[in-house]
């Protein structure tokens, strides 16, 4: 899994200020991201979310984001797993 890239941490963030942890759908979503962001991006990265777990769906095109701090613990414990395993090979 790799890290999030600039504009997605922006997108992440305007998602979580307008919906915080409430259901929303993909049209209220996509016209809240409108004046920034293309249709194409933001259904891109509506559905990198989705693919890697930021986003959650409840329904047909209904989503809910996961909070900031889950998605972090669960990618930093990947991250640190990942780098005591090649730390440890290194070290044998």
């Amino acid at each position: 899994m790799r890290w999030l890239k600039k504009r997605e941490v922006v997108i992440y963030f305007m998602l979580q200020k307008k919906f915080g942890t409430n259901e929303f759908n993909v049209g209220e979503a996509l016209e809240y991201l409108s004046p920034y962001f293309s249709k194409k991006v933001s259904l891109n990265v509506i559905r990198y979310f989705y693919n890697t777990g930021i986003l959650i769906k409840t329904g047909e095109l209904r989503y809910k984001l996961i909070p900031w701090d889950e998605y972090m613990l669960d990618v930093s414990f990947k991250y640190l797993r990942r780098r005591a395993t090649l730390h440890h090979k290194i070290q044998s």
